[in-house]
């Protein structure tokens, strides 16, 4: 080990305060914050919001104190096809619903493994992550498709968010403690040799618990209902009684299984054109497993640009909190002058950074538009899901840079894949280990 040697410290300090650009960044992070001091004034006034491919303009919506934008940028995936089937502006579909579903099918994905893995000692790697967190409001594409399959829609207004869904802390504090004591007594069970069917039955009962408690935080899901609206020409419709299931068969009329999630993640031991899983990573019982193709960054934009040419927002998970200024709505390797400022670098590249845990998946928007010169993209219409007040009305502009080493997913229809790569999609797939730093938030 190697100690800091005070003699050493004298030397740092004297060219510290010898250096004046560092004593005026002192001087002014100290006073505004880091990012505020530090901001490219210069790459945000260059950064327009016109794109030459324009897709969607609708008003954000707002997940507030929740990670549940992997689910929200879903809905708005989904809810600009309605609207553009049904001739609908503004339309919103209920996170609420979806957010029931996914917590009680969380639980009994939990307690499966729990009963999987009983035969383990509590200090199994596998056993210690499964009860570090039981549940979390994270997730990614094939979990929203395996609830809405499994459950339907329902539109906003009538199941529409609740305190809890805004602020999830509290429910998520209570419903993991009260997983992981429901472990416990599955875990004896188990230990003790009961039967399959004792097991079953106590998890029937845990799960009734759970819907009780879900139905007091989150509402009671609607089982039928009748959807009335107006279109843009302000003819009245109505959807008739239907079922939140037949709601997004007959209303949405979307076939899920027509997209893919494509990912890039060059080096590494991560080959092109080779698909991934990830073990653990599912909420439904019997539902689909994360399923990655991987692309070279320049295949998953060419996609990309076909399906928003085609008139279709692109569902994307990517790490936010790198090189982003939130008032300004911009996404960019410029927008922080960390050289200049601290006599610092900062990053690697992008398969390094994923495997040193200092950029993973974080956040999922939705891709709404490119802008095009000389048919190469320069900057992308991003809609996020924090409310209208950052940036452009809620509205983000992510500079092609910043796109290169910070997406790493992306969902487009498999009819834009070329013939090679729909054939590699439909290979077995490698499954990564649940530790991954692949996981979204």
């Amino acid at each position: 080990m190697s100690e800091i040697n005070p003699n050493d410290l004298k030397t740092i300090r004297s060219d510290f305060l010898d250096t004046q650009r560092f004593r005026v960044t002192q001087n002014a992070v100290m006073k505004n914050g880091i990012k505020k001091a530090i901001t490219n004034e210069r790459a945000i006034e260059n950064s327009s919001f016109n794109f030459s491919v324009d897709v969607d303009s609708n008003k954000v919506m707002n997940q507030k104190h929740s990670g549940r934008c992997w689910m929200f940028s879903g809905l708005n995936f989904v809810r600009f096809l309605i609207e553009k089937k049904h001739n609908l502006k503004d339309m919103e579909l209920s996170p609420d619903y979806l957010f029931f579903y996914d917590k009680l099918e969380r639980g009994n994905y939990f307690y499966n493994n729990i009963v999987k893995t009983a035969a383990k000692p509590l200090s199994d790697r596998e056993v210690m992550f499964l009860l570090a967190t039981p549940q979390e409001d994270g997730g990614d594409w094939p979990l929203l498709t395996n609830l809405i399959e499994k459950y339907g829609l329902v539109p906003n207004e009538l199941m529409p968010e609740t305190t809890p869904a805004w602020n999830t802390t509290e429910i998520n504090q209570m419903y993991n403690r009260k997983l992981d004591k429901d472990a416990m007594k599955l875990r004896d069970l188990v230990n003790s040799n009961a039967s399959d069917t004792k097991i079953k039955s106590v998890i029937r009962q845990l799960n009734q618990e759970n819907y009780r408690v879900l139905s007091i935080c989150f509402g009671t899901p609607p089982e039928k209902f009748t959807y009335e609206y107006r279109d843009k020409n302000k003819k009245y419709h109505t959807t008739g009684e239907v079922t939140p299931l037949e709601f997004y068969k007959k209303f949405a009329d979307i076939n899920l299984d027509d997209y893919v999630e494509l990912m890039n993640l060059p080096g590494g031991g991560y080959k092109y054109n080779q698909t991934y899983g990830i073990e653990l990573c599912n909420n439904v019982v019997g539902g689909r497993n994360i399923r990655y193709l991987n692309v070279p960054m320049h295949d998953m934009r060419r996609m990309v640009i076909d399906q928003l040419k085609d008139d279709e927002p692109v569902w994307f998970a990517c790490d936010v909190l790198q090189e982003w200024n939130n008032p300004a709505g911009l996404l960019s390797l410029k927008v922080y002058d960390w050289k200049r400022s601290f006599g610092i670098s900062l990053g690697k590249d992008k398969a390094t950074r994923v495997q040193y845990r200092e950029s993973m998946p974080t956040h999922a928007m939705l891709i709404c538009g490119v802008d095009l010169h000389d048919n190469e993209p320069t900057k992308w219409k991003v809609q996020n899901s924090w409310g209208d007040k950052p940036g452009h009305k809620g509205y983000f502009i992510m500079d092609n840079s910043w796109m290169d080493q910070y997406t790493y997913n992306t969902v487009v229809n498999k009819k834009y894949l070329t013939d090679t790569e729909r054939a590699a999609y439909e290979k077995a797939e490698i499954n990564l280990p649940y530790w991954t730093a692949m996981l979204s938030d």
